[in-house]
């Protein structure tokens, strides 16, 4: 029996082991198939993750930059214009300048230490520059070891993407990463990320410990290459599946990459902000959204915020939650002074620190819509809208930004104080600028609604209005091309008028006083804007002919073949009446209005420039004597207001524009350098109660006063000389007779001589003389051109002007107190003793040849009382009898 019963325990004990056997190798070749499917899962995700890492590009909109500035030794330059530049820059003031990308100012003297940056054209190391402003002139341009310059150019500040939404970085190598920066990401985020193989036991545990001490979150589980794996493989969904794969690929990531390699991927793919659709991906483009700065220009409490950042940025927000933003900020710095990365007096110090964060939306994607509007349209020839979006194109610019600035408070301010001051529907106005330079066609600024940074209908490229008096400078200059029949004296008849059109409609123009001026000399009747005599004057060169003048002023718009062509019934934008009025501005050539200048790869490489497309549209005489009679409309015509706010000495130009019922208000006008155009309205187009003088024009003024200007008179072309002239237009001949106007003229014109002025024998001249209420004037010089007395005269104002300027130039200087006050140099009050000296001789001078004038002319009388012959002056051109000898 108990030999049967072991027998039954044995049997029982073999089964048992039987089925364990089983069981260990169906375990065996189940962790067998385990084990090579996770090996064939692994080889699967390592070809994943090279193949993604190895062929990976990123997709980088376009960048654009605005024109860099250029400093010129004797170049034109406002304080408060060179300090704007700065502002867009993001440099600031500091006293000692001690790093790139700072100012320091001295009374008038500067010292600027620019930022490295790559240009179209090359590249721009980081250097100081020191210079002088005197008088609003740029002086003593030197480098930092006190050589001097002839120019020196700033970085071009940023100014947005193209195409934005989705996601956008900056990417920067490891060499290009702060120290200091990659110290604390592996201090807050991964202690062990030198030492693990992609997973970290130990940090999981020791975050844990750390979280726990400091009651909240200062440390995460996940290693850094983990993290990366996150960003660039998965969503931020929380699940098991995901973080097991992330462990897998963490491991085979640290197998074929290097930790540098790793650390620079993180710091370029991890998320740190969010603007609309955009994503602000990596700390390159993180430093320029949040502090306006290159990432090696951070200070540690800056780099601090941003390692913060990693952990939420939506949560710690520094515009939205600035309290929230600041207590990370100083966790991290806390991590730093334990790592020993900074002491604890650096700690206290860094902690009183505020955010020091850019002004909420100033890092805008596309800060200047309209500007950006028109530099899409010359880019789409040349580029899709793909590699515009990924290509990471660098693309360079004419935009100003100081002028840019200045454009949009004169129109949104403007706007408000019109509604203001008129009893205007408030944010019923609406309005545009643009502003061009002269010689170049380069767009400066341009604002498209009087909210300028709302991206929406651009009034300056698509605000199709009639233009008013605005085409006017067309047909006057469409006469004054025709020297043998018009001049700028010429009499027109500004009269009633009447015109009957083939379908039997009869057009009748009035002026805007209701009231006709009768004969009026042409320049008269372009400043006065009298619609009757420029009708009547239009009607008389023909339709075609003035159409094919607005032609060659660089307009491309439909012009109606209909006579109120000439009072301005034609639709224009602003951009395309820029164009226009800086064909007139340039000396009648004509520039393309750009705001494209070149385009580069992301490195700065491959470069292509785009060159301004320009011709000879009208020549320089009759442009000149056009400019001369647009002069007039700012001295004493419908533009004269300006003059109240606008200094005497520069020449400005410019033409007002309204339309029926008051509907638009409009002023062109220029500078010798710049070029502007104002529009206001509604867009209803409902009446604004405003004229082109007192809507438009006053935010020219605004516009134009703060930019810095050439002074003194346009030098006039050859063929141009100045002739006095009475109100008939007839010349008053300076050898013969004094007064009238002296205005200038085509050489090729034949201006009648006024009766009293011409030429006569000394018998009868004998006897007419007291008849005749005409003083002689042998003190001139023969032929014509003019007055030598005028002239000292204007050389005289000229130099009395540049030293009233500078001696308030001083007395500026002189109230900045005594900290800021800087004492004149040597150099300087040498200069102004001299200025002084000379115009004290020269008014010697003139005094002299005052008194010999007048004895010439004493002896003179005395001997045609004698019965003397007086000296007979040789004439300009033969009589009128005799035949003419000229070619």
């Amino acid at each position: 029996m108990p030999a049967t019963k072991r027998r039954t325990q044995k049997k029982r004990a073999n089964r048992k082991q039987g089925r364990l056997g089983r069981w260990i190798k169906r375990l065996s070749l189940l962790a067998l198939l385990g084990v090579l499917v996770l090996a064939g899962y692994m080889v699967w995700l390592d070809m994943q993750l090279r193949e993604r890492l190895d062929s990976r590009q990123y997709q980088l909109p376009a960048r654009v930059f605005a024109r860099p500035l250029v400093l010129k030794e004797g170049m034109v330059m406002r304080p408060d214009e060179l300090e704007a530049e700065f502002s867009a820059l993001n440099y600031k003031q500091a006293s000692p300048v001690d790093e790139p990308g700072q100012w320091q100012r001295e009374g008038m003297e500067y010292v600027v230490w620019r930022r490295d940056f790559v240009h179209a054209d090359s590249r721009d190391r980081e250097a100081k520059v020191r210079f002088r402003l005197r008088n609003d002139e740029l002086t003593n341009l030197r480098d930092e070891n006190g050589a001097a310059l002839e120019e020196f150019r700033l970085d071009a500040a940023p100014i947005g993407t193209l195409l934005g939404g989705g996601d956008d970085r900056t990417p920067v190598r490891i060499t290009e990463i702060p120290p200091l920066l990659g110290a604390t990401l592996i201090a807050v985020e991964d202690q062990d990320f030198a030492h693990h193989f992609g997973v970290s036991p130990r940090g999981i545990a020791r975050a844990m410990v750390a979280n726990l001490q400091a009651g909240t979150v200062v440390q995460g589980g996940s290693t850094i290459t983990q993290q990366l794996v996150k960003n660039i493989f998965f969503d931020h969904k929380p699940s098991l599946w995901r973080k097991f794969n992330e462990a897998l690929m963490a491991i085979l990531m640290e197998v074929h990459y290097d930790k540098a390699y790793i650390l620079q991927e993180y710091i370029n793919e991890v998320w740190l902000g969010q603007q609309g659709s955009r994503a602000i991906y990596g700390f390159g483009l993180a430093s320029e959204f949040y502090f306006h700065k290159p990432l090696n220009q951070l200070e540690p409490h800056q780099m601090a915020l941003l390692v913060g950042l990693a952990k939420g940025a939506s949560y710690y927000n520094p515009w939205r939650h600035p309290k929230r933003a600041l207590e990370r900020r100083n966790i991290v710095l806390d991590v730093m002074e334990e790592q020993g990365l900074i002491s604890e007096q650096d700690l206290q110090r860094l902690k009183a620190k505020p955010l020091e964060v850019a002004t909420k939306g100033a890092a805008a994607q596309n800060p200047y819509p309209a500007f950006t509007e028109r530099l899409l349209e010359e880019l789409r020839p040349y580029y899709s809208v793909e590699e515009l979006r990924t290509a990471g194109l660098r693309v360079y610019t004419t935009l100003a930004p100081s002028v840019q600035k200045l454009a949009e408070d004169a129109i949104s301010q403007g706007a408000d104080k019109l509604e203001s001051d008129r009893n205007i529907e408030a944010k019923s106005l609406q309005g545009a600028t643009v502003i061009l330079e002269n010689h170049s066609g380069n767009v400066l600024a341009m604002v498209g609604d009087r909210r300028p940074h709302y991206p929406g209908f651009n009034r300056a490229l698509e605000a199709n209005r009639q233009i008013g008096s605005l085409i006017k400078p067309a047909i006057y200059l469409t006469a004054l091309e025709r020297p043998h029949e018009f001049n700028l004296a010429t009499l027109i008849d500004d009269a009633p008028i009447r015109e009957v059109a083939a379908d039997g409609q009869v057009w009748m123009p009035a002026n805007f006083d209701n009231r006709s001026h009768g004969q009026v000399p042409l320049y008269v009747a372009l400043s006065r804007s009298y619609n009757q005599a420029t009708a009547r004057l239009g009607l008389d060169l023909g339709i075609e002919n003035v159409r094919e003048t607005i032609r060659r002023l660089g307009v491309e718009a439909n012009l109606p073949r209909v006579p109120s062509l000439f009072l301005g019934a034609v639709e224009m934008t602003p951009f395309e009446v820029a164009g226009m009025y800086q064909t007139m501005a340039n000396g009648g050539e004509h520039v393309e209005p750009r705001t494209l200048l070149a385009v580069s790869d992301a490195e700065g490489d491959q470069v292509q420039r785009f060159r301004p497309k320009m011709n000879r549209g009208v020549e320089a005489v009759p442009i000149y004597l056009l400019r001369y009679g647009l002069e007039q409309v700012m001295r004493e015509g419908t533009g004269k207001s300006a003059y109240r706010r606008l200094p005497n000495s520069v020449p400005f130009a410019g033409k007002t524009g309204t339309t029926n019922n008051y509907r638009d208000s409009w002023f062109a006008g220029f500078s010798p350098g710049v070029t502007a155009v104002v529009w206001l309205g509604r867009d209803d187009n409902e009446r604004t109660e405003l004229t082109g003088a007192t809507g438009a024009l006053t935010i020219w003024t605004d516009i134009m006063r703060k930019l810095p200007h050439r002074h003194g008179r346009i030098q006039a072309p050859r063929g141009v000389e100045w002739k006095p002239v009475n109100q008939k237009g007839e010349y008053m001949d300076p050898r013969h007779c004094e007064g009238g106007r002296e205005i200038p003229v085509s050489v090729e014109s034949r201006l009648k001589t006024d009766p009293r002025c011409e030429r006569r024998g000394w018998f009868r001249n004998w006897f007419d003389r007291d008849d005749e209420n005409v003083a002689p004037r042998e003190d001139m010089s023969p032929g014509w051109g003019i007055d030598p007395e005028q002239q000292r005269r204007e050389q005289m104002q000229e130099q009395r002007e540049r030293e009233r300027q500078l001696r308030e130039q001083l007395e500026r200087e002189e109230q900045l107190g005594p900290e800021q006050y800087q004492q004149i140099p040597p150099d300087e009050a040498e200069r102004l003793r001299r200025l002084e000296e000379s115009a004290r001789l020269q008014e010697q001078r003139y005094q002299e040849e005052e008194r010999r004038a007048q004895e010439e002319r004493r002896r003179l009388d005395e001997r045609q009382r004698r019965g003397g012959v007086p000296v007979e002056e040789a004439q300009p051109w033969p009589p009128q009898q005799q035949e003419d000898q000229w070619p």
